[in-house]
């Protein structure tokens, strides 16, 4: 297995000073980059850090906590939570993606290997959202292409497969997307 890059900066947030203090003199012999911010300088620290991973130590789960797992999801941030108090409510207000790894605050836990992990889902999770883009491009492409079929079916009396055929070789000729030539069609066709 290959080793990680270390060279990659850490963001510790915490709700308590002497646990942010705990957990950078654990991280110290990993990381040459350890910064530490309150939740209030968390986004701007994010913006100038652009691939830190960050580890939040709260005393339980809240709504700032639920701020903080949704800024990272937003920018594709590796995310370590680590909770002293958690309690059977909190699981039920947990966000509904899995794109972070949340743990119990223990002060002989090893670090390293649950920020390497968070690291790891952050990645699956990201290439899994760059999936369903295109996927749901891709669907809204074809919705394009069976509407301009049935509008040149309804129109010149066409079946489906010549309808098709018809944009196919437009797209061709006109070195467009069959999906841009669907377009053009129902922009013309549709106006009438």
């Amino acid at each position: 297995m290959a080793l990680l890059s270390t060279s990659l900066s850490i963001i510790v947030c915490c709700d308590n000073v002497h646990d942010q203090a705990v957990l950078s003199t654990k991280l110290a012999p990993h990381y040459d980059q350890i910064l530490v911010c309150q939740l209030g300088q968390l986004p701007t620290l994010l913006e100038k850090e652009p691939t830190a991973q960050v580890l939040v130590s709260w005393r339980q789960f809240c709504a700032e906590l639920r701020a903080v797992v949704d800024l990272c999801r937003i920018q594709q941030r590796s995310l370590l939570i680590l909770l002293q108090k958690m309690q059977e409510a909190d699981i039920q207000r947990l966000p509904e993606s899995y794109d972070f790894v949340l743990l119990p605050f223990d002060s002989v836990l090893e670090l390293k290997p649950w920020l390497d992990y968070a690291r790891r889902i952050r990645e699956k999770q990201s290439k899994v959202d760059k999936e369903l883009e295109q996927l749901t491009e891709q669907l809204q492409e074809r919705k394009w292409v069976e509407k301009a079929k049935g509008l040149l079916m309804r129109f010149h009396g066409l079946d489906e497969e010549k309808a098709y055929r018809l944009l196919r070789s437009s797209a061709m000729q006109s070195s467009l997307s069959i999906s841009q030539v669907a377009k053009n069609v129902i922009h013309l066709l549709d106006a009438n």
